[in-house]
Order: structure tokens, then sequence, then C-alpha cells
């Protein structure tokens, strides 16, 4: 008896705690009205996120929260870095408070010891989605880096034919950039953009590597600013070297990406066999009265 109120004056709390922060999240409907709905998944809920983070007044000066603020940068560039760090946090606090709530409330409903086990399993899923959301920008940018990675070599190879065939490479760089509207070609628009604005070349260039943060585009950009120090001979050069180089790179990870998914196939197949096997042998051992 007291188990159950305990429960029920729990989930109570925690439901009229979500009713009152989805009534005043109002305030920060123009904090998410610019986010992509694509990429921020029931954006229009971060509310209860944000007001969570006024409540507590939440210190984005820990170590942690630079940790993430530096992957944001990456993501979005120093400009937005405050903003989108707070809508990653707004982002994990909404759905780790959410499905808090939803199990304080399936837990009041259970029976008996179930009460406490659901809770308990409750909290676990809560503190694993809070920790998934908390590392989200990391694996954000471990996926754009390796996507990266696979358009690079076609980018490299287009700007290498330009140049060899006397063309500037600053042109040739414009060029390519506008050949694709991927993640990749934008960052390298990024780099015209710099350049119009009166930033120097090579540092325009050190600029898009720090972006991409892929080791591979990092040393093809550390050939590329020697190839533009020491003349346009050896600038070709470097380039012809460092797109053998990228589609080598880039054959070895698609057949290790290759290898990978075979490996993952082998978890449902052996799901499969142990339920086909006990499908034969459950008939078998029935007959046979074992």
């Amino acid at each position: 008896m007291i188990l159950n109120i305990v429960f029920l004056a729990i989930s109570l709390v925690a439901g009229i705690i979500l009713v009152l922060l989805i009534l005043t999240s109002g305030e920060f409907d123009d904090y998410i009205a610019p986010l992509d709905k694509k990429e921020f998944t029931l954006c229009e809920i971060y509310g209860i996120g944000f007001k969570l983070l006024k409540i507590f007044k939440f210190d984005y000066k820990t170590q942690s929260a630079a940790n993430i603020r530096d992957q944001v940068v990456i993501l979005h560039g120093e400009r937005y870095a405050d903003y989108y760090l707070s809508v990653y946090y707004a982002q994990n606090l909404t759905f780790s408070y959410l499905c808090f709530t939803v199990i304080c409330v399936l837990s009041s409903l259970a029976t008996g010891t179930d009460k406490i086990l659901l809770f308990i399993i409750g909290l676990l899923v809560t503190a694993v989605l809070f920790y998934y959301f908390t590392i989200l920008p990391k694996k954000k940018v471990k996926r754009r880096s390796e996507t990266f990675l696979l358009e690079f070599p076609n980018a490299v190879s287009t700007i290498a034919l330009l140049v060899n065939s006397g063309m500037m490479l600053r042109e040739a760089w414009k060029e390519v950039s506008f050949s694709d509207n991927t993640a990749l070609y934008l960052e390298m628009r990024k780099v015209n953009d710099d350049i119009d604005n009166g930033i120097a070349e090579i540092d325009a260039l050190y600029s898009f590597a720090n972006r991409c943060v892929t080791p591979e585009i990092k040393k093809f950009t550390s050939f590329i600013v020697q190839g533009l120090e020491k003349g346009s001979k050896d600038l070709a050069d470097a380039l012809k070297n460092q797109t053998d180089e990228l589609w080598e790179l880039k054959k070895q990870n698609t057949i290790k990406k290759g290898e990978l998914a075979s490996n993952k196939l082998l978890i449902p197949l052996m799901i499969m066999f142990v339920g086909v096997l006990i499908m034969i042998m459950g008939p078998i051992m029935t007959n046979l009265g074992i």
C-alpha cells in the first residue's frame, strides 16, 4: 500500500512538472524556429529542455560543456556554437525527462514488486538515453568525417586534373566546390567566401581543414600549402600524389566497411539458426518424451 502511494506521488509530481514545463515553454519558440527538423527530431518540444536549463541556471563553462562545444564548432561553426550548444543540451534534457516521466507513470500502474523492477529499468534507460544525447555531437562529427573521406578523393582528382591542365588552384577549387551540394562541397565553398572576404588563401585552407577534422584532409591541406609556397610545378605533383593516396585509402576503407557489414550479418543469421534449430528439435524431443 505504501509502495503504491509512493510511486503514485512520484508519477503525479513528474507529470505535473511536465505539464507546467510544456505550458511555459512557449517563450523559447524563437530559439526553436531556426532548427532543421530533419537534423533535430521533434524539435518543437525542445522548449521543455530550454525551460529546465533556465530553471537550473545551467553552467556552460564546465569542462564537459567545453568538450561538447568543440564538437559543435565543427558541426555548426564558431559563430553559432553557443546557440547550438544550448540546443543539444535542451534536446538531451527534453527526451531524458520525457522518458523519466513515462517510466514513473508505468511504474505506478504496475503491481507488486514489478513497480520497483520497472522503475530501476526505467532509470537505467533514462541514463543510457542521457549518455547517448551527450555523445551525439561527437558521433555526428565522426559520421561527417567518414562522409568527407569518401567524397574527398573525387574532389581532389578533379582539382588535380584542372590544375594540371593549366588552371590556377583558386579557380579550380571554386569550380569543383560548386559541382555538388553535399556537406564537403559546402565546406569548400566557405573557402571561396573567406578568400573573397580578404582572408589569405593559405589561412582559408587551414580553416577548411580544421572544420573537416579529418587527418587525410589536414594532410592534403599541408601539401597544398607547401605547393603554393614552392610554385605551380610542385603543386601539380603534390596534387597527383595526394590523389593516388586518397583513392587507395578510400579503397581500404570500403573493404573494411564491407567486412564490418558482413560481421553484423552474422548476428541475425545466428538468431535465425537457433530459431530453426529449436523448431526442429522441439517436436523431436517431445516425441522422445524428453
